[in-house]
């Protein structure tokens, strides 16, 4: 009889060490999940916030000009 509440023991044992193990797993395949997913957000953060400069320099460029032919409007309408 005592042997098999030993064997009992040895298998409840067993089954919750590979619950863990699982667990473990599982959380690890999540966290590296969350991570390239949080690098890859980074990195469209990155380019999208470059490009937006890009487009803000452009508009600046543009509001020049646009400034610039203004002024030579004026100045021929002016005459």
């Amino acid at each position: 009889m005592s042997s098999d509440i030993t064997e009992l023991r040895y298998w409840i044992d067993l089954a919750i060490k590979m619950a863990i193990g699982v667990l473990v797993s599982i959380i690890g395949l999540d966290y590296r999940s969350v991570k390239n997913s949080l690098q890859e957000l980074q990195e469209n953060k990155y380019r999208v916030s470059v490009e937006v400069q890009v487009i803000q320099a452009e508009l600046n460029n543009i509001k020049i000009r646009l400034d610039r032919i203004e002024t030579k409007l004026d100045k021929v309408l002016a005459r």
